[in-house]
Formats: structure tokens, C-alpha cells, sequence
């Protein structure tokens, strides 16, 4: 992926975060001990507590290599022997936050296709479905691939559907 398209993402990712108003950072470093942990309400909510290492191979086949937040409220997973090298789930705050999220999104990145995730979710399209944006319970998150490319990857769904499962 070129170095143009990957900030050109980030900053599109951005501007729907700043259109949406998602959530606020209340400064809390606090995570929860497990993977299993549900997310809270009170923003202090890691991405990558959303799912484990394990599933997301398992998910995906392969190897997690290495996870760490990134930086734009997301967690990186980066894998070897899989068909994608790189995942990244995003924790966008609660259901409050749906609304205005979801309009941002197609404000920034065009219609959104409705998916059958969770309590609601779509994926954008301008990454097709290399992307989910799912609202289950009382958690807003997205899935998607960094392999950027016209190769549909239908882990993203699956992985969608096992994080969506786990927060309800």
C-alpha cells in the first residue's frame, strides 16, 4: 500500500472522527484484565480489548505476529501466513455515538451498504466490504483489513461477527 493512500485513509478515518464527535478522552489508562472483559461506557476502553490475539488467527489463519494500539483509537494486528498482513479494530465509543457516526461516515466516505452484524452495522463504500462498522449492545467498533485492495477478505465479517457476539 502506497504512503499516499495510508494517509489519505488516516485522514478520511479522522475527519469521520471529528464529524462524528465520538466519545472524549477522559485521560484513563485502565484496561480491562481479559479479553473477555465487556467494554465500558467510561471511555477507557483499548481497542484491542475488544478481541484476542487467538481469535483474530483463528479468524484469519495464520499468525499474530504483534498487536499494539495504534493511533487513531485502533488496535493493529499484524499477521504472517495469512491472507491479510494487517487488521485493525477500531472501538469507537457506545451507542450514543451511533448516530452521529454513522453520519460521518457516509458525510466522508460515501453510501453505506447495511449488513446483518450485530444490532446494526453497514460497511462504507469506498472500502467495500474490507470494512464493517458494527453497533452491538452498548459497543461501536470496526474490522477491516489494511490490505488494501479489490480482494474481498470475508474474515472481516466473521471477525465482525465474533466481536459483535462478545459485546452483546
Amino acid at each position: 500500500m502506497s504512503p499516499m493512500r495510508r494517509t489519505l485513509l488516516s485522514v478520511g478515518l479522522g475527519l469521520t472522527l471529528l464529524v462524528a464527535g465520538c466519545g472524549s478522552d477522559d485521560g484513563g489508562d485502565s484496561k480491562p484484565d481479559s479479553d473477555a472483559d465487556a467494554p465500558s461506557a467510561s471511555g477507557d476502553t483499548s481497542p484491542c480489548d475488544l478481541t484476542s490475539d487467538d481469535t483474530v488467527a483463528e479468524v484469519f489463519g495464520g499468525t499474530v505476529e504483534s498487536s499494539e494500539e495504534g493511533q487513531a483509537r485502533n488496535c493493529e494486528y499484524t499477521l504472517s501466513g495469512a491472507p491479510a498482513t494487517l487488521v485493525e479494530v477500531y472501538y469507537f465509543g457506545t451507542a450514543d455515538d451511533w448516530d452521529a457516526l454513522k453520519s460521518g461516515y457516509e458525510s466522508n466516505r460515501g453510501p453505506l451498504t447495511p449488513v446483518d452484524v450485530g444490532d446494526d452495522a453497514f460497511y462504507p463504500s469506498d472500502l467495500m466490504q474490507n470494512e464493517y462498522v458494527v453497533l452491538a449492545g452498548d459497543t461501536v467498533f470496526a474490522v477491516n483489513v489494511a490490505d488494501y485492495t479489490t480482494t474481498i477478505f470475508p474474515q472481516v465479517a466473521e471477525l465482525a461477527e465474533v466481536i459483535a457476539g462478545q459485546a452483546d
